[in-house]
């Protein structure tokens, strides 16, 4: 019952996603960064911070950038701890202040919401854009089959490059809260590039200078998914070294 529930669920996404990456029904959803830098755009906000609605409003905005998903990809993570000011954020995590915090140590500076991190670094959306420089560093493609799995296929433009991680972020869009509590009470905040789900898996080398990584997407996020983000980086540097991203389906 659990594998037919999984195709029935990537059955459903598929059919919702083909206008946006060209799956079907009865075809994988495929998507690819081409061979140069893709940014990753992270944004570190809460519910229960008032200075973070203007940053996600222009987060928000990105989602009619007809650059979104070609020329970067962003992707927003709700920290916890500004819960025990009134307003517990339903959509925060512990998993992600411990990403955040590890920013910190690595830049040796404070962490705060909100904040915005451009691969890898501090950075801010008014010192310009995302820093595309057109660099060649390899395709990056990810392919979603029917019964939920994921396949994460990085060519790197130059080889060797050691031990590679990738991580996939299941994101909703166009989520919203009515605030009760806390700093934004009264106010009704919308969320897009939410991260519901965060995942992680080692990529392989293969003699062909090819590195594949396998993951199952989790069937109680999927339904509620509308994309999907994937970066791939060293095991020992906090840089990603490729990004790619698709919409699943849209609200």
């Amino acid at each position: 019952m659990r594998v037919l529930a999984s195709k029935l669920v990537a059955g459903l996404l598929l059919t919702l996603s083909g206008a946006f990456c060209g799956a079907s029904e009865t075809t994988p959803l495929v998507f690819e960064s081409g061979e140069a830098k893709v940014p990753l755009v992270e944004l570190y906000t809460s519910e229960g911070c008032s200075s973070c609605p203007p940053a996600e409003s222009w987060f928000s905005s990105l989602t009619n950038n007809p650059e979104l998903w070609k020329k970067f990809v962003p992707v927003s993570f709700h920290v916890d701890y500004w819960n025990s000011l009134g307003w517990p954020d339903p959509y925060s995590s512990e998993e992600f202040t411990a990403r955040q915090r590890y920013y910190g140590e690595v830049w040796q500076s404070g962490i705060y919401t909100p904040e915005f991190v451009l691969d890898g670094r501090e950075w801010r959306p008014f010192e310009g854009n995302f820093a595309q420089t057109g660099k060649i560093v390899g395709n990056l493609k990810g392919i979603v089959t029917l019964d939920g799995k994921l396949e994460i296929i990085f060519v790197p433009r130059f080889k060797p490059i050691g031990a590679m991680v990738a991580e996939v972020a299941l994101l909703g869009t166009g989520i919203q809260t009515a605030v009760h509590r806390g700093e934004n009470a009264g106010k009704t905040l919308k969320h897009d590039f939410l991260t519901l789900s965060l995942l992680k898996c080692s990529l392989e080398p293969s003699p062909a200078g090819e590195y594949r990584g396998y993951l199952t997407l989790p069937e109680r996020t999927l339904p509620h998914a509308a994309a999907i983000a994937v970066w791939v980086r060293r095991s020992d540097a906090i840089a990603p070294s490729q990004a790619a991203g698709c919409w699943l389906k849209r609200n």
